[in-house]
């Protein structure tokens, strides 16, 4: 009996193995004709990157504030950061790690734990359940507050993102408080006026989008329904309008690296692709070939320009012959390898960036 067991001890187990053989198999045929690609004449060396002013940035889930990515500088918060959103002033950063809207104060330095937060993209949607978002905050211009949506999940059809049960709060960094400003608040893009007004989008009953304001006491609408760009100095009536947004990083990679000049170049006929700042280039990967086809191992989401614009994070992504971030001197032509999942988290807003326009839509970089 005991023999029989082991039998069939050993006939279950390579029963079980049978998937996992079959599975090896499949993949290996699949990406048996796979060419990796690559970083042409690849040859990172080390140098100095110090910058003008110091900025947020972190290594892993630590993040940093220097003058210069440098793994032993202080860490400021432990975390595995999802959103983000730097002070105008530079001096904190907003942050969503670990499911918490947290505020990182540099000078203190203190962390200030403003609310839990969730994703109007959760599912299955714990329907009734009130939430703030994890994303759609904004700073206001003197750093001194951060506006934030409280929501509810409800049966929406497609995405909450106009929600019905949207309230648009203010976190008060002197007193700590958290407080209701305008409900409902069906929008998600909205920006600031130079009295204190709240612009912001929302839907119509036909699918357009309206521009409107908030004086503090009541909503009107701005221009008409999808219709033409407005220009700050006709968004007022008895004065001339300084609207305040802060940008995403979606903006920065799709908007500022063009306006700066960054951008990959296709050469089909060298099946080759070259990173260009300006006119001159300084990177070439050769094409790759996998289960999906053609492809090269560089990306653009993460890709940011340090304080002063010289130095350049460049990130690739499933290189042959490296995986990670690579940070360019733009005068030297020179790269070097930066520790594994650096990020750079930098200042983006109308200020810093004044391209922009204002629609029914809200506030659009250009």
């Amino acid at each position: 009996m005991a023999r029989m067991g082991r039998r069939l001890a050993v006939i279950l187990g390579l029963v079980a193995l049978i998937p996992v053989a079959l599975f090896v198999i499949l993949w290996l045929f699949l990406t048996a004709g796979d060419v990796p690609s690559n970083i042409v004449d690849f040859h990172p060396t080390n140098f100095q990157a110090k910058t003008d002013a110091n900025f947020f940035y972190s290594i892993g889930n630590e993040l940093k504030y220097s003058d210069q990515i440098d793994s032993q500088a202080p860490t400021l918060l432990k975390g595995q950061i999802k959103n983000f959103l730097v002070s105008p002033d530079n001096k904190m950063i907003a942050v969503v790690a670990d499911g918490q809207l947290q505020i990182v104060d540099t000078e203190q330095p203190t962390i200030r734990r403003v609310t839990p937060v969730d994703s109007i993209y959760r599912e299955p949607k714990p329907i009734g359940q009130r939430f703030f978002r994890d994303d759609d905050f904004q700073w206001t211009k003197d750093s001194k507050s951060l506006y934030l949506i409280a929501d509810e999940f409800y049966a929406s059809k497609g995405s909450q993102l106009y929600s019905i049960k949207g309230e648009l709060w203010k976190y008060d960094l002197q007193t700590g408080s958290l407080q209701v400003v305008l409900k409902p608040f069906p929008a998600y893009n909205y920006f600031f006026g130079l009295k204190s007004g709240i612009y912001f989008s929302v839907p119509t009953d036909v699918g357009n989008l309206q521009l409107r304001y908030y004086d503090g006491q009541q909503v009107s609408d701005i221009g008409k329904p999808n219709g033409d760009d407005i220009p700050p100095e006709q968004l007022a009536k008895n004065f001339v309008e300084s609207p305040f947004y802060s940008f995403s990083i979606n903006d920065y990679a799709n908007k500022v690296l063009t306006s700066k000049g960054v951008r990959l170049l296709d050469e089909s006929r060298s099946e080759r692709q070259t990173l260009m700042i300006g006119s001159k280039p300084y990177l070439a990967l050769t094409e790759g070939n996998g289960f999906k086809g053609h492809y090269y191992c560089s990306e653009m989401l993460r890709n940011v320009f340090l304080p002063g614009d010289r130095f350049f994070l460049f990130t690739l992504s499933y290189c042959g012959n490296y995986k990670g971030q690579l940070l360019i001197d733009t005068v030297s032509g020179k790269y070097q390898r930066l520790p594994a999942d650096t990020v750079v988290y930098i200042i983006l807003n109308t200020e810093t960036y004044p391209r922009y326009d204002i629609n029914g839509g809200g506030i659009i970089a250009k």
